[in-house]
Parts: C-alpha cells; structure tokens; sequence
C-alpha cells in the first residue's frame, strides 16, 4: 500500500480494490487524517458505529456548499442546488424529519413487497435483453450497461409512476447529477452539465406532477402531491428534491451494489451455487454481500463542534470521511471478514449508516437484490467475468463502471 501519510481514495488501489485498501487504513489506525484530502477517515467499526450516533459529526452542507461557490457558478447551479436543498441527507433536525417524514411510509419492508411481482417481470426482461446483447456480440456482455445500470431506474420509475414510454432519460440522469454532487469541477463542461442536470428533472417531471394532481394513481408521486397544500407536506420544489434523492441514491447504489454482489459470487463458485440452488439462507446471503462490498466507501460528515474522538482532536469545520468498506471487515468485529460466509449470524454491518440518516431505501434495495441475484445466477449458470473490471473513480462511491461477462 502507499504511504499511510497520503492517503489517497482516488489512488489507483483505492479505486480498484477499495476494500483492501481502506482495510490497512483501519489496521494502521481506526481513525487517521488524510493530507491529501484534509479530512479525517474514520475506517473502524466501533468507531464507525459510535461516530454515526453523534450528533457533534453533522451533514449539514448546503449554506458551506452556497457560500463557496463564485457568483457565476451559484447561478449556473441554481437549479441543481434548489433539488439539493430538498435533500435530507444533507440536513439535520428538524428539518431531516420534515422532509423524510412524508416518504417514510412508502418505503417500509411491507410497502416495498407490494413492488416484488413487478421487479420479477423486470428482472426477467432484462435478462432476456441480457442474452440478445450477448447473443450478438460473442456470447459477452457489460453487465453495466444490460443489467445493474438499467434496473434500478426502471425499478425507481415504476415506484414514482413513471409510463414505460416516457422512462429514456432516467438511468442516465443520475449520472449526471453525480457532477454537482460530487463536485466535478475539473469538468471543462461543469457549469452546463451542472446546469442541464438541475434543469431536467423539473422537465421531465413536471408534466406528470401536473397529471397526478388532476388524477391521482397509487404511486409515490400521487402521494406526496396528494399532501402538498397540507402543513406538513412537501413543496413543490421540495418534492422535486425528494424525487432527486431517491433517483440519484436509489439507482446509483442500488446499482453498484448489483455489481459489487455479482463479481463476489462470481469469484466464489460454491457461494453463487448456494444461492442460486436454494441452499443459502437468501436474507442472511444478501446482508453478507452487502458487508462485503458496500456501494458507498464512504460517507461525508462535518465536525459541527470541538471533541476527541480515538485519541485525536476535530474541530469544528473539518471533513470527516466514514469509511464504511473499511468497518465492514474489521477483523474486531467479523470472524474470517475477507471470507464470504452467507450464512454470518450475526452481521452488524454499517452499509446503510445508522440513525435518523438510515439509509431509507434500503427494504428496496435489499428487495431488488433478492429478486435479481437469484435469477441471474439460474439463468446463466455459467456466467463469467470476461475481460477486466473497471471501476468509477470516486471518493465516495464504490461502483463498477464496466463488467464484460460471458454468459
């Protein structure tokens, strides 16, 4: 590994093999600071756990995000940063609860299972999509593209109630606004990607805000409209940025999370044949995959007051990087952690956070990989990766950008 002194989450290893790499970060030490990207990186599970419940470590950004940005570029992202405004991960009580509250009810376990017939259908259609692909180009695929981009936007669409037919931008829009949230300002096209992704999702979704209000169906979108003029419903703007959080969290780590458990089970052929027989407890399989390479490598959080934590000092202002990949093997707290055990009772992992910042569409998330998983691997018992694995440089995610695979 390189020198624990620099460490680097866009390094090539940090890109490529995240969670060996955040593993001997948290060897070195539970929670050390980042020159290179001035933040502390807390990468121990006890850590991690204790750090989640404190209320001193906020995700409070908007105004620091707002008072950074040049005159200019505030008005390019105007847009953009009215959607963020309405993003509860970005805030914290009360106004967390005021925009979560509203959304809580639809994504329950039990309200979730009412989607499950219609994830099988879709699994089962892109399966088959899945196959002519690979039937014209050699028997490969990029599972990417065919599969784990793809079905978690579908999946997200059917839940807002958008038509099959007006669904073409919706796997490719989270990506976009992945340039405002993550800060790509390197992007010589920043401000116009910034610009036209804040822009699109009022378009797209304004005419069926309009169609919903007149006539409601059962869907999320019905729902949140249905409660716009209450006192403790949503703006219309703010029902924008609820959409755009569940589009842009839902789909993307929905979707590096598809790929992550795919390329374990394929690195493991008597795990992949557990599941795929039904020899594997699928609950207890599901939470082990999600241990083992979670979409998200890590969190943000900002220092929001003076204190120690596992013998350092923060202050109030600093970056803080919770290394979720690196807890989730903490040999501290797994026994064998770098080993795929589906059957790992119990499995305290910290993919989805914890606290009032628990992940909400985790049940979907769970859901979806329950329905896919399985099916793929009956489909195509002989499913193989066939050419290398790319990965999305980021800081915070863990997310394949390509999986050739022969099927």
């Amino acid at each position: 590994m390189t020198d624990l002194d620099v460490i680097d989450l866009l390094s090539d290893q940090a890109v490529d093999d995240a969670p060996h790499f955040l593993g001997a970060v948290r060897d070195a030490a539970p929670i050390s600071w980042s020159s290179r990207h001035k933040a502390w990186i807390i990468a121990g599970h006890p850590e991690l756990d204790e750090a989640f419940r404190d209320r001193r470590l906020s995700t409070e950004r908007m105004d620091a995000f707002r008072a950074r940005l040049p005159p200019r570029r505030l008005e390019a992202l105007r847009a953009s940063i009215d959607l963020l405004d309405g993003w509860m991960l970005f805030h914290e009580p009360p106004t967390h609860g005021r925009l979560r509250a509203p959304l809580n009810r639809s994504f329950t376990p039990k309200a979730m299972a009412s989607l499950g017939p219609r994830i099988s259908a879709l699994v089962d259609q892109f399966c088959d999509e899945m196959a002519a692909d690979a039937a014209a180009n050699d028997g490969v695929t990029d599972i990417v593209e065919t599969l784990t981009h793809p079905l978690p936007a579908a999946v997200i669409a059917e839940l807002f109630g958008v038509p099959v037919d007006e669904r073409h931008w919706l796997a490719d829009w989270s990506e976009k606004f992945g340039a405002v949230v993550f800060g790509a300002v390197t992007r010589p096209d920043y401000e116009d990607a910034a610009r036209e992704a804040g822009e699109e999702l009022g378009r797209e979704l304004g005419p069926l805000f309009d169609r919903y209000r007149r006539e409601p169906e059962d869907n999320l979108l019905s729902l949140l409209l249905a409660a716009e003029t209450r006192n403790d419903g949503l703006t219309t703007t703010e029902i924008l940025g609820a959409c755009s959080i569940l589009l842009f969290a839902g789909h993307d780590t929905t979707s590096s999370f598809l790929g992550s458990a795919l390329l374990t089970l394929l690195a493991n052929p008597a795990a992949a044949d557990d599941l795929r027989s039904g020899r594997a407890d699928l609950e207890l399989a599901i939470e082990e995959l999600l241990r083992l390479d979670a979409p998200a490598k890590a969190m943000m959080r900002t220092v929001a007051e003076d204190h120690e934590r596992g013998g350092q000092h923060l202050r109030t202002g600093e970056a803080v990087f919770m290394a979720i990949i690196g807890a989730n093997r903490d040999p501290r707290v797994f026994d064998e952690p770098d080993t795929v055990r589906l059957d790992r009772s119990p499995n305290p992992h910290l993919t989805f956070g914890y606290g009032h910042h628990f992940c909400l569409g985790a049940a979907l998330a769970r859901l979806e990989a329950r329905t896919a998983l399985p099916a793929l691997l009956r489909r195509f018992p002989d499913m193989a990766v066939a050419g290398p694995v790319t990965w999305k440089a980021s800081i915070s995610d863990r997310s394949a950008a390509s999986i050739p695979s022969r099927l």
